[in-house]
């Protein structure tokens, strides 16, 4: 309904005193008030009727308007009850605020007024609304027939003759109208908004989040609209029922990732472990990964941040959409106090990942606030046979990064358990058996404690006084230990390659 409409009413006789290029305004809602600043309970849209009881001085016609104007009411209605006209004042603080202004004879109640405007809105909304479901059913109908959101926006928002496109969290582009603007720009600015729906760019913008699983804004998707400059909010009419496809849409897809990540669960499950190559292979097959790929793996954590606990998961995956439709993310057995996941891609030759990843962190640390994303990078490992070796990168990887927001890959390290990593586990642990094995037996059937002995003394750098110190023993107890250790393994604590044996031993233990 237009302000015309009302206006033009002639058992009504309201008298437009200003504002008459006003007269196409829709209208929303009729409100009655006298209270001196009535924006809280505006929404835009309003004819706002007043008797004018607030005014005790002409400055008080000046503050009542701008307020009224501030919200994006459609026009004011003056009684002339009290004051048996319309003021002076009024009339010229409507003037300047851009607002009409119309005058209701003292024979006319407010109730003529609101029982003349509400049936034509009522039937109106009610049209609208048919319309609305009418779509709504349709769009239902046509997404459990396999339509998809890329197919049916463009569509539906040239229907309701809008302009909007939906971004990820990293700014990845999701489905939208012709033109986009600039995702990566866009996702900054959704992911350090204090509140939303916000505008943005000037105000040429509108974002309004679309949350999924888990709920957190590092995990939802983001509409952006062509604003709407009238409305104060920024969105456009028929901004609810768009997003509400998108969030029909990320409904969907969230079942689906729920069923790959149990996939990636079961593989995560065989790495830790040991599985054979053959199991490997299968879980790898399973969640859509040729077996023959060349893999990276990655271990990412957050910290600092009391979040959700599959919202690690949520990030990495989005983060590898950038190198792969297809990857496996899972949690990590915890290690340490904040908990981290493993992610396992096949990755192309030509994608550099730590580039890529490192692009997706730069957006995402918009949304992290106090928080820290730390992310370790394997080398690249071909075939299913390399991935343990390169889970173990990764996890070295992300120790050294653990504690900032980084991406570390392992190839810029240089480090004894790179080396490790590397090694099959059926060598790493037949080389710890040789060096230990005699060591562990001893300890178990008397109580010795020489692994321990053996790893304080190599810590101490072969001081014999420091290491009898941190174990509270005598140096003698301590010589006759170590000798026990030579004589139970045939290894020399005074070579050097005797020490730097049974140092990498320790460590395929620990």
């Amino acid at each position: 309904m237009l302000l015309r409409e009302v206006l033009d009413q002639p058992r009504l006789k309201l008298a437009l005193l200003t504002g008459a290029e006003g007269r196409d305004r829709p209208v929303t809602r009729v409100y009655v008030t006298d209270l001196p600043d009535p924006s809280r309970y505006l929404a835009g849209g309003e004819i706002v009727l007043t008797g004018m009881v607030w005014r005790r001085g002409a400055g008080d016609s000046e503050a009542f308007v701008a307020a009224c104007a501030a919200a994006r009411v459609t026009a004011i209605g003056a009684g002339d009850a009290i004051f048996g006209t319309v003021p002076h004042d009024l009339v010229a603080a409507c003037a300047r605020h851009g607002v009409p202004l119309f005058e209701v004879p003292v024979e006319v109640s407010f109730r003529e007024i609101v029982d003349a405007v509400n049936p034509s809105l009522w039937a109106q909304r009610a049209s609208g609304l048919a319309t609305v479901l009418g779509r709504q059913r349709g769009l239902v109908a046509a997404m459990a027939a396999g339509a998809r959101l890329a197919d049916l926006l463009p569509p539906v928002a040239a229907d309701l003759g809008l302009a909007c496109w939906v971004y990820s969290p990293t700014g990845r582009p999701i489905a939208g109208t012709e033109a986009a603007p600039p995702g990566d720009v866009l996702a900054r600015a959704f992911l350090a908004a204090t509140r939303l729906p916000t505008t943005v760019a000037g105000g040429r913008y509108a974002l309004v989040g679309v949350a999924g699983r888990p709920e957190h804004r590092l995990a939802s998707w983001f509409v952006a609209f062509a604003a709407d400059a009238e409305a104060p909010s920024g969105l456009p009419d028929g901004a609810d029922e768009l997003v509400s496809l998108v969030a029909l849409e990320r409904a969907q897809l969230d079942e689906v990732v729920r069923v790959e990540r149990r996939l990636a669960d079961g593989l995560g499950r065989q790495l830790a472990n040991g599985a054979g190559v053959a199991d490997l292979r299968a879980g790898v097959l399973s969640c859509g990964l040729e077996p023959e790929s060349t893999f990276v793996a990655l271990v990412a954590g957050l910290s600092g941040l009391r979040t959700p606990p599959d919202l690690t998961v949520a990030v990495l995956e989005e983060a590898l959409r950038a190198v792969s439709p297809h990857a496996a993310v899972t949690p990590l057995a915890p290690s340490g106090p904040d908990p981290a996941v493993l992610g396992i891609v096949a990755v192309p030759p030509e994608v550099d990942v730590p580039a890529v990843l490192r692009a997706a962190l730069d957006t995402l640390g918009r949304g992290l606030g106090s928080g820290r994303l730390a992310v370790g990078v394997s080398a690249p490992a071909v075939g299913v046979a390399a991935l343990p070796g390169a889970v173990a990168e990764a996890r070295h990887a992300h120790h050294s990064a653990h504690g900032r927001s980084a991406v570390v890959c392992s190839t810029e390290l240089a480090s004894h358990q790179l080396l490790l990593a590397r090694v099959p586990a059926e060598a790493r642990e037949a080389f710890r058996e040789r060096l230990l094995g005699p060591l562990v037996a001893y300890d178990a059937a008397h109580d010795a404690a020489l692994v321990r002995t053996l790893a304080e003394f190599l810590d101490c750098g072969g001081s014999w006084a420091r290491c009898a110190e941190r174990l509270h023993v005598h140096v003698n107890t301590l010589r006759y230990r170590i000798s026990r250790v030579e004589a139970l393994t045939g290894r020399d604590l005074t070579r050097f390659e005797d020490r730097v044996d049974f140092f990498l031993a320790l460590r395929v233990t620990r």
